[in-house]
C-alpha cells in the first residue's frame, strides 16, 4: 500500500468538501507534494439534485485543479450553481503542506458572490498526524469559520481519523461541533465512510452522515435552524486510461423540511 498516495486522496476529498459546500466527490490526488511538479490534476463536473416540498431543483457545474510546488499542494475550484431558484458563483483555494514525515497541515478559504446559500467567506484549517508503527492511522484536528451574507456565523471544531488497511480498504470517521450565531445554537455532526478499491483502477466509497444543523439558508425563502439531518452518498471512481477517468455519485439527504436526491458526474485527468 502506498500510504502517501492514499492519504492525499482522502485529504483531497476533505479539502473539496471544504471548498464547495455539499460537494459529493472530489479531485483525485496522487502523492504528497514533491519539488516543482507543477500541475497534478484537473476535473470538470456537473450535478443535479431534486428537492421535495416545492423547493425546486439544484444545478451546478465547476472545474477543480491541483498544482504542486515545493512542499505545497494547492487546490482550486470555481463553481456556478442554482439552488432554491437563486443563481450563485463560488471560488475556493486550499493549500496542503508537508511539515515532516509525521505531520502535514491544510488551509482552505472560499467565498461566494452574494447568493444567500453560499458563504460571504469561509476559512478552514486542519492539522494531520500519522500514527502507529506503519503510519497507517491519520488523526486530524480542524477549526473552521463560516460567515453567511445574511449575518449568520458558524464556528466549528472537528476531530477525525482515517485508518488505512492493506488495500483495498480505507475507513474514516469524524465528529464536528458547531456554534452558530445569533442564537448561540450548538450542534454536533458525525460521519463514517469506507473506500474499497485500487488507485488507477476502480474505487467505491460509501459515506453516511448524521446529526444536527444549527443553520441553513434557503435562498430567497429564508432560513431554517435547529434541526436534524441525514445524508448518504455512494461514489464510484473508475480509471478508463492510465491518467484519466470518470466519477459518479448518488446522494440522498433528508431533514424535517425537505428531502434531496441527486447525481454528480465528473471527468478527471491526472497530469504528470
Amino acid at each position: 500500500m502506498n500510504m502517501t498516495r492514499t492519504a492525499l486522496t482522502c485529504l483531497g476529498w476533505l479539502a473539496s468538501s471544504l471548498l464547495a459546500p455539499c460537494a459529493m466527490a472530489q479531485t483525485q490526488t496522487t502523492d504528497l507534494p514533491n519539488a516543482m511538479l507543477g500541475w497534478r490534476g484537473v476535473e470538470l463536473y456537473g450535478s443535479h439534485n431534486h428537492l421535495s416540498n416545492g423547493y425546486g431543483s439544484w444545478r451546478e457545474t465547476g472545474v477543480r485543479g491541483i498544482y504542486e510546488t515545493g512542499q505545497h499542494q494547492i487546490a482550486g475550484e470555481v463553481a456556478s450553481m442554482n439552488r432554491f431558484n437563486q443563481s450563485g458563483n463560488y471560488v475556493g483555494v486550499g493549500d496542503t503542506v508537508v511539515l515532516d514525515t509525521d505531520w502535514y497541515a491544510s488551509l482552505a478559504v472560499g467565498a461566494g458572490d452574494g447568493a444567500t446559500y453560499l458563504p460571504r467567506y469561509r476559512v478552514d484549517g486542519f492539522l494531520h498526524r500519522k500514527l502507529l508503527p506503519a503510519k497507517n492511522l491519520v488523526t486530524s484536528l480542524g477549526l473552521g469559520h463560516y460567515k453567511a451574507p445574511d449575518g449568520y456565523r458558524n464556528d466549528n471544531i472537528s476531530l477525525g481519523a482515517t485508518l488505512y488497511f492493506e488495500q483495498p480498504w480505507v475507513v474514516q470517521a469524524e465528529i464536528k461541533h458547531t456554534q452558530s450565531k445569533p442564537g448561540e445554537i450548538s450542534s454536533n455532526q458525525y460521519f463514517v465512510a469506507a473506500t474499497w478499491g485500487h488507485h488507477k483502477q476502480t474505487q467505491i466509497t460509501g459515506r453516511y452522515g448524521w446529526g444536527e444543523e444549527g443553520y441553513q439558508s434557503l435562498g430567497s425563502l429564508g432560513s431554517i435552524a435547529r434541526f436534524s439531518s441525514h445524508q448518504s452518498t455512494l461514489t464510484l471512481q473508475h480509471w478508463i486510461g492510465t491518467n484519466w477517468g470518470v466519477k459518479a455519485s448518488a446522494e440522498n439527504y433528508k431533514n424535517p423540511y425537505y428531502r434531496r436526491e441527486g447525481i454528480w458526474l465528473a471527468l478527471f485527468k491526472d497530469l504528470p
